[in-house]
């Protein structure tokens, strides 16, 4: 389709057709009859009807929908529009940039091109309107209309645009573009494919080689959303091998890749790249690749949870860019060996962007260079391992600003970038960095990455990446006396705690996600207690409603990405356990005792599970059993009887694994909880002249179900 509307249809489900804005948003297509088709759940109804040549084919649609109008907020007036105006000036008063209502993300800038107003709506293509009156502008197209109404207010000055559409817009049909169109994600409602496996399955071709050092280097153009460089992998062969996979989207091109100074054959496969050796390359030897690539990166894609490549603006009408790959992966942008399991010991991250912009990458960042043709490059160092889906370029007009942390005797530098016009916001915000730090410092151990620094920024979407954590947005949408509007600081305190779990200990396999999210998610309850109180961090608890709907283990070896109850249902867990052990000094020796026996190393849920049963001397093997591999949470049933003036309750576990016999604490005396050893067989509890009512179960502190059963129902 068209390059300013960039559209897919393609089969989907059941040979269903669905249709898709690139990075924005996707549906189902429902036949009505003679070539038209209705767009499931978009409001108002959409009608998609397609046009045909004289020989039958199919050349493109028409797009009919009745469309309010959309009110744009102006948000800046640009200074340096006056070198864009023409010296009549007649136009200068509509130049600015409008946002979208209270979106942070969808923005049209106003501009003079040839003393003619041009528009331009995020990630579109640039309009030339025509003016009709005073102040309406419009766009003509055939049976197509774009309205602009520019209001002003009372003193005469253009605050909003009043955006409109009449007619119907028609989509040609083009070649699709790979790079921006086909979308690597995760709703897998036919199961697994060849190209899961090849992408999380440590094969042999991927387990003969360690990955020592990564030199990436990579120059962005934002005007064609296309990126370009060479990545240089080091190794070390941990076996003898002639032939190894790396892995780069199969939208990516490869140009060559360079063994001593020859060309290597390859050939690829879905988004894995084999790479031929002249000679075998023996066990312990030290050699190194280099790939050199190009092309468009796919953008995210939120339905189906895959990642990307955001290209949008900021407030001002600059670039403002982000790589996001958790799940999908480091190798939608760059050549790497794309397993969570092998982790560089260093990297270095060359960042060459348009003069004017900033990338803020992981680490330290060595020197910034001016470069012909108008650009800058950005040579940052990463001096601990870090995983691929871990580095990042976040690419913008970034102000800097800084602190230290002391602890002891040392001093951790505090980097912070910003939006400009939102640095008053971004210092409310990031002042509580280091009291998080004290606490994180405490309860997980000392800040892994000390000598990269830590930096904490605003980001178009939040993420852990590795010493250069992404909050996301901290704008103010209602411009209130409430600098965190967003809820932004408790995002940072889940994205910072990544970097003890999530970025130094890290899983072999995304079917295991769940110590990354759970701890990260349970790192800001304990923020709550600690630097709130615990009233806080018992409401926070209250709120979490997990759906129950699937385990939160998934399958290995098919780089099986889920998210949903790795968050709620997984700090309920963890808050349960803790509970359960029933000892803070031993919970928090433990979380202290993971991050430093596995420190910078990947692991499984076994070797988590077999940490805690050997460090408690208690075997939680059922407890997590049941919490991460079955989808229902423990069922306490009860059964109350009466006996003149003494009560009476039966209990049990209703649960599907046998073994499962977690204590629970319960009011065995009038207010006051103890434990009660639940199993699967009844058990029977005197509760003296206890009322029934009187009876309570701590679900505040154990995530589980009770139910009241007949007692006459009771079966052993």
């Amino acid at each position: 389709m068209d390059s300013t509307s960039p559209l897919t249809i393609q089969k989907g489900k059941n040979s269903l057709l669905t249709v898709e804005f690139a990075g924005q948003w996707r549906t189902s297509l429902s036949y009505i009859g003679k070539d038209r088709f209705r767009l499931e759940g978009v409001r108002p109804k959409a009608i998609l009807a397609f046009n045909r040549d004289s020989l039958g084919s199919i050349t493109g649609f028409n797009w009919v929908q009745a469309i309010p109008k959309f009110t744009y907020q102006r948000i800046f007036t640009l200074s340096k529009d006056s070198l864009l105006i023409h010296p009549s000036g007649r136009l200068s008063r509509y130049v600015g940039n409008y946002r979208l209502g209270n979106n942070p993300q969808r923005f049209l800038k106003v501009r003079i091109e040839n003393d003619r107003l041009t528009a331009q709506h995020t990630g579109e293509g640039k309009l030339t309107l025509k003016q009709i009156s005073e102040n309406q502008f419009m766009l003509f197209d055939k049976d197509l209309k774009l309205v602009y109404n520019f209001i002003p207010d009372n003193h005469g000055n253009i605050t909003t645009i009043a955006f409109s559409r009449i007619g119907a817009p028609e989509f040609v049909k083009t070649n699709a573009d790979p790079a921006l169109h086909k979308v690597y994600g995760f709703n897998r409602s036919n199961g697994f494919t060849r190209a899961d496996t090849l992408r999380g399955k440590l094969t042999p071709l991927r387990a003969c080689y360690d990955v020592l050092f990564y030199d990436l280097n990579v120059t962005v153009d934002p005007a064609s959303k296309s990126i370009r460089g060479n990545n240089t992998i080091r190794f070390k062969a941990v076996n003898t091998f002639d032939r190894v996979q790396v892995d780069l989207f199969e939208n990516m091109n490869i140009e060559k890749i360079l063994y001593r100074g020859t060309s290597l054959s390859f050939r690829r496969e879905f988004n894995a790249v084999f790479i031929e050796f002249p000679t075998p390359i023996q066990e312990g030897t030290v050699d190194e690749i280099i790939v050199l690539y190009s092309g468009r990166p796919q953008t995210p894609d939120g339905a189906s949870l895959a990642g990307g490549i955001f290209w949008l603006w900021d407030k001002e009408g600059e670039y403002w860019i982000e790589t996001v790959t958790q799940g999908s992966g480091a190798s939608l942008w760059w050549p790497c060996k794309d397993h969570l399991s092998d982790k560089p010991d260093s990297m270095k991250i060359n960042v060459t962007v348009p003069r004017g912009l900033s990338d803020i990458s992981n680490g330290r960042l060595l020197r910034k260079t001016e470069v012909p043709g108008n650009q800058t490059r950005f040579e940052w160092h990463v001096s601990y391992p870090i995983t691929p889906y871990g580095v990042v370029m976040n690419i913008g007009n970034y102000t800097h600003f800084s602190d230290k942390y002391i602890s002891g005797n040392d001093t951790l530098v505090l980097n912070y970038y910003c939006m400009p016009h939102d640095q008053n916001v971004a210092k409310a915000i990031f002042k509580h960095t280091k009291p998080m730090l004290a606490l994180f410092e405490k309860s997980f151990g000392r800040y892994p990455f000390w000598r990269d620094g830590f930096t904490v920024m605003q980001s178009i979407y939040p993420m852990e990446h590795q010493s250069a954590v992404s909050v996301g947005s901290i704008f103010n949408p209602f411009n209130s006396d409430r600098f965190d509007s967003l809820d932004v600081i408790r995002t940072m305190w889940h994205e910072c705690a990544h970097e003890w779990w999530g970025n130094h200990v890290t899983v072999k396999d995304m079917a295991d996600l769940w110590l990354h999210e759970s701890f990260a998610t349970y790192a800001e309850a304990l923020a709550y207690e600690k630097l709130q109180n615990r009233a806080a961090m018992m409401k926070y608890l209250k709120d979490q409603k997990p759906g129950n709907n699937g385990p939160m283990l998934g399958k290995i070896d098919v780089n099986d990405f889920r998210l949903g109850d790795i968050y709620s249902k997984g700090l309920l867990m963890l808050h349960t356990l803790r509970n359960l052990i029933d000892n803070d000094s031993v919970w928090f020796d433990l979380l202290r005792g993971m991050q430093a026996h596995f420190a910078f190393q990947t692991v499984t849920t076994h070797d988590i599970v077999s940490y805690i049963n050997n460090k408690t001397g208690t075997d939680y093997t059922y407890f997590f059993e049941q919490y991460l591999t079955k989808a229902s949470i423990p069922k306490l049933q009860l059964a109350f009887t009466e006996q003149g003036s003494v009560t009476h309750v039966k209990y049990r576990w209703d649960v599907e694994v046998e073994k499962f016999d977690m204590p629970i604490k319960v009011t065995a005396t009038k207010n006051i909880y103890t434990f009660i050893y639940p199993t699967r067989n009844w058990k029977d509890l005197d509760l003296g002249q206890m009322k029934t009512k009187e009876f309570k179960v701590d679900t505040d502190n154990f995530y589980i179900d009770v139910q009241n059963i007949n007692a006459a129902s009771q079966q052993n």
